[in-house]
């Protein structure tokens, strides 16, 4: 075990799946794609690689095509397979479809994550779920940790009332005056008083050995949970340390929630605190083409990535790689994802195309802030 080591342990099953559809039918909300050239998962694989961790096991509920497409190797973040790291991805889903079995033994649930830990040979490790989008300090969270006498530590982050309240799936963390932890109360169950209230990331910190402990606490007790949600369940019984993240966050827990976090970044100021900040967002790189403007192109307050063909207008937007716009058509409000053909003279207001997405000729989609219009990946829309 090398002294201060740390590794992690991603679950990508979060809740907020099943209300994200269609853009999660096919992905988790951690492959998500986003800011035109990135996905979700990249600010956590970023944020494992400048804490200079070797080893993750990441969890997937459903298909993880996407992640496992997008991870490849690991090489990018420097979390490449070696002797004793790289990273590892198992199907929770398939697992708990192997519990309905009447050969399966219950025993075996958390077979992965304790092998994997034990392999790890690190100290500490991070535990999390995929929905949250931050560039987290996780050395300085281990120091925090290691400074304080707690048996975990939890990351949380002071948020206006209105982004906790009405969200189903948040925790508002009580403390008392040294960070300590002294209780966890459900979003729909705290008593609002203030303007800003102390939120969970649902990120902890804590000793391999504590975490080994937890989950044999778990076998004998018969409790099966995402190990993102063990840990949190457990919080109750362990004293624990509270670490303030004071950075910009998205809580990618609705489509809503998700178009708000790619329009927020059209803002000069917060794109930069998102992406220029002392630790840089990494992804893989694609060298293609840059976008080519028509004479006619109009383009206002968007951000776009590489290898578009641009001749009608788009202001507001978010635009990824391989983007056609037609000459005429208009584009304002709304997130097109990479390979989107949109015909001449085609109005889009307020929507969000996955994939892959064709709109026709003269097609008129307008939904507004709260009503947006959602286009699966792959589909046609005709006139």
């Amino acid at each position: 075990m090398r002294m201060n080591k740390i590794t992690a342990i991603l679950s990508l099953t979060d809740p907020s799946t099943r209300e994200m559809q269609p853009l999660t039918t096919y992905r988790p909300v951690a492959a998500l794609p986003f800011a035109s050239r990135y996905r979700a998962l990249d600010f956590h694989l970023s944020n494992l690689s400048h804490a200079e961790m070797d080893s993750a096991a990441i969890f997937i509920g459903g298909s993880g095509r996407s992640v496992y497409d997008h991870i490849r190797s690991g090489a990018v973040w420097n979390l490449e397979s070696n002797l004793s790291g790289g990273i590892f991805t198992f199907s929770q889903t398939y697992m708990k479809q192997q519990m309905s079995d009447q050969h399966f033994d219950e025993n075996h649930f958390y077979e992965n994550q304790k092998e994997f830990l034990v392999k790890s040979k690190a100290e500490f490790v991070v535990v999390g779920g995929g929905k949250i989008v931050a560039s987290l300090d996780f050395s300085d969270i281990r120091d925090f940790h290691m400074a304080h006498s707690g048996d975990m530590t939890v990351v949380y982050k002071n948020m206006p009332v209105q982004e906790v309240q009405g969200h189903p799936h948040e925790k508002v963390i009580r403390l008392d005056g040294d960070h300590d932890v002294l209780g966890f109360v459900s979003s729909a169950d705290f008593d609002y008083t203030e303007d800003k209230v102390p939120m969970s990331l649902n990120f902890y910190m804590l000793s391999v050995s504590k975490l080994l402990e937890l989950i044999d606490r778990a076998d004998k007790e018969g409790i099966r949970m995402d190990i993102d949600r063990l840990v949190a369940y457990y919080a109750q019984f362990y004293q624990v340390d509270a670490y303030e993240h004071k950075g910009p966050i998205a809580n990618l827990d609705s489509i809503k929630s998700y178009f708000e976090a790619n329009m927020a970044l059209l803002d000069k100021d917060y794109y930069d605190a998102v992406f220029h900040g002392p630790r840089r967002i990494i992804t893989k790189v694609k060298n293609e083409a840059p976008t080519y403007y028509c004479d006619g192109a109009n383009v206002k307050r968007s951000l776009l990535a590489t290898g578009g063909f641009i001749a009608g207008s788009i202001e507001n937007s978010m635009v990824f790689r391989k983007v056609e716009v037609a000459k005429n058509a208009e584009i304002r409000d709304s997130i097109i994802m990479q390979g989107a053909k949109i015909g001449e003279g085609a109005v889009l207001e307020y929507c969000i195309l996955d994939k892959n997405v064709t709109i026709e000729p003269g097609v008129v989609l307008k939904g507004s802030k709260d009503n947006l219009i959602v286009i699966e990946k792959n589909r046609t829309v005709q006139a």
